[in-house]
């Protein structure tokens, strides 16, 4: 009996992960008003600063720092998001797009469960990275509680992007 006994591998699927940015200033905007509520009475210009998170000025320091944090995910979910290098020009003006997108070419045998965690935990991972950042300014001892929440989340996509599940195979019996 002749027959191939290798597997091909399939073709990678592109997956189109997209975060609303009114989803992640909303979720910024709702922790900071909880920070904010749980500072002491002493702190109260502090206190009106955090909870002031995506107003008008403000806003914009959240939208550089998301900019960032878009481009550091993207990093670290290196093997499915690698592209070549095209003709460009980069430069630093401010930009606050309506979605943040990424773009990953993941394995045939990938679960889409594993996807949708994946997208569950950037953005957390974005908004808990707003919220350290503005943290530093507003108060720099409650900005390492964020950081690492920020660092946690990171290990858990780490982990998630990892993860290999493939439709299990069994032997034949001789029998």
């Amino acid at each position: 009996m002749s027959g191939c006994c290798c597997r091909q591998e399939a073709a990678p699927k592109t997956v189109r992960l997209t975060f609303l940015r009114k989803e992640l200033l909303y979720d910024s905007q709702n922790y900071a008003y909880v920070e904010a509520d749980v500072m002491g009475e002493e702190k109260q210009h502090a206190k009106h600063m955090l909870a002031d998170i995506c107003e008008e000025g403000n806003v914009d320091r959240v939208s550089r720092i998301l900019a960032v944090v878009h481009a550091t995910v993207v990093e670290m979910l290196y093997p499915f998001t690698k592209e070549a290098p095209a003709d460009a020009e980069i430069d630093d003006k401010l930009e606050a797009p309506e979605q943040y997108e990424i773009e990953l070419k993941v394995p045939d045998g990938m679960s889409q469960t594993t996807v949708k965690l994946l997208s569950k935990q950037i953005h957390e991972y974005m908004v808990y990275r707003v919220m350290a950042d503005w943290l530093t300014i507003t108060n720099p001892a409650a900005a390492q509680t964020w950081m690492g929440r920020a660092e946690d989340t990171a290990t858990e996509i780490e982990k998630s992007k990892n993860l290999r599940r493939r439709p299990q195979e069994r032997k034949m019996s001789t029998f």
